[in-house]
Formats: C-alpha cells, structure tokens, sequence
C-alpha cells in the first residue's frame, strides 16, 4: 500500500524512524557484507526492495543510491536471492523519473535482456525482469537471442511469464511497425 507523509507520521513511535538514515544504514551494511555474509545480504535487499514499493521511500533510496546498488548486484551476483531481490527493487523504483534515466543511460535494458536469456527458468527474476522493460518502455528489442527466448516464454506453463513476454513482443511489433512507417513518409 502506498503511504503519505501523514499516514507515516501516523504510524510512527514518537521515538521515530528515521527512514532516510534507516535505508542508508541498509545500503552501508549490504557493502560491510560483501565478502561475508550472503545471509545478511539477502535480508539488506529483500529490505531495500520491498522499500522500494513505496514511492514515498523513493527520494531515500535515491539518496542512498540503492538503485545503483541494485544494478551492481544485477551485474555482479551469482546468488539467485539477491539477484531477485535486485530485480524485484529495480522494477518497484524504474518508474521514478531520475532513476529511470540512470537505468536507460547505464544500458541496463541490455544487461535485463541477457539475464532472460541467462536464467530462463528463474520464474521471479523473469518476471521482474520483463515488467521492467515493459515500464522503462523501451522500443526496439534487436537481439535476436533475446527475441527467441522471448518466444520460448510467450509458450511457458509459468502464466505470468507467458504474459509478459506476449506483451513486450506485442509491444516490440507495434513499435517496429510505427518505425517502418516513419520511414516510409520520410
């Protein structure tokens, strides 16, 4: 559920919960576990993404810079929690503007695509995967390996993957076929 300032104010001890310093402590432990505990590291990033639900907690994980934390774990974890948990918090925050921009510019819509092609049977991690490509919008999907495995999930069992897929090539042929025709009246 989304919050208010109000509604958050409401629900807090008078003590307080310092959000913004609360997730930042978050992103500061992740990066003291690195080489140490996965365990922890998966509850940090299960913390963050589930933060990341809110678009009230947006502004702190910007500050934090949890969403570059996201992409570096997307880039460099072999943990199939944390990398769904990466997932799951890049899907929840790519619709805030900034961010957004960061993941278009820092090319994660072709790293996304080589994690589908990757782990294909990762239902959790396609799933979050493929609705964030859907919400960054991105136009033209090129790689002919990406499409195939596309086509292998538009045919899945797993319905939310069918689902998805079904919809960024649906998405994918109405934005080809919007390109030829601004070509064609050039």
């Amino acid at each position: 559920m989304f919050s208010s300032e109000e509604q958050l104010k409401k629900r807090t001890p008078k003590e307080g919960i310092d959000r913004r310093k609360f997730i930042s402590l978050l992103v500061d432990e992740y990066y003291e576990n690195i080489s140490g505990n996965l365990e922890a590291q998966q509850q940090v990033t299960a913390n963050l993404a589930n933060f990341a639900y809110d678009p009230i907690n947006w502004g702190y994980l910007k500050q934090a810079k949890a969403h570059e934390l996201f992409v570096e774990i997307l880039s460099e974890a072999y943990d199939t929690q944390l990398l769904n948990h990466a997932a799951a918090g890049i899907c929840n925050i790519c619709l805030d503007p900034q961010i957004k921009d960061y993941f278009l510019q820092s090319g994660l819509p072709k790293h996304l695509s080589l994690l589908v092609i990757k782990h294909k049977n990762n239902h959790g991690l396609i799933g979050h995967v493929l609705t964030t490509l859907i919400l960054l919008n991105q136009n033209l999907i090129e790689d002919k390996e990406f499409l195939k495995t596309l086509e292998g999930l538009r045919t899945s069992e797993h319905k939310i993957c069918s689902n998805l897929a079904t919809v960024l090539l649906e998405d994918n042929a109405a934005h080809q076929r919007a390109s030829q025709q601004q070509d064609c009246n050039r």
